[in-house]
């Protein structure tokens, strides 16, 4: 009877110490895979007063967006959204 026990006992503290370890570890920060970054277009880059969107000034820093950001103005706002930027990258890849 006290061997089963202890049996138990020990098969119990296994048990408990595999599921510690068996915690994930946080996922590390990924790289943006979206077509802006990867066309060279981040909005977290570009954006640099932070408002949400890239204006012609900010858009100098990159070439080839200030080259065409105001065919990627769709809305003629002066200014790109995340949804410009990203269609403006798609743009960019294709040529």
């Amino acid at each position: 009877m006290k061997k089963s026990a202890l049996l138990v006992a020990l098969s119990a503290a296994s048990l408990i110490g595999g599921v510690a370890f068996a915690q994930t570890k946080p996922e590390a920060t990924k790289p943006a895979t979206d077509a802006s970054a990867t066309a060279g277009f981040s909005m977290t880059q570009l954006d640099t007063n932070k408002d949400g969107s890239v204006d012609k000034e900010e858009a100098k820093a990159s070439a080839s967006l200030s080259a065409m950001f105001d065919k990627a103005d769709t809305n003629k706002d002066g200014k790109l959204d995340a949804a410009e930027l990203s269609a403006a990258a798609s743009a960019s890849k294709t040529k």
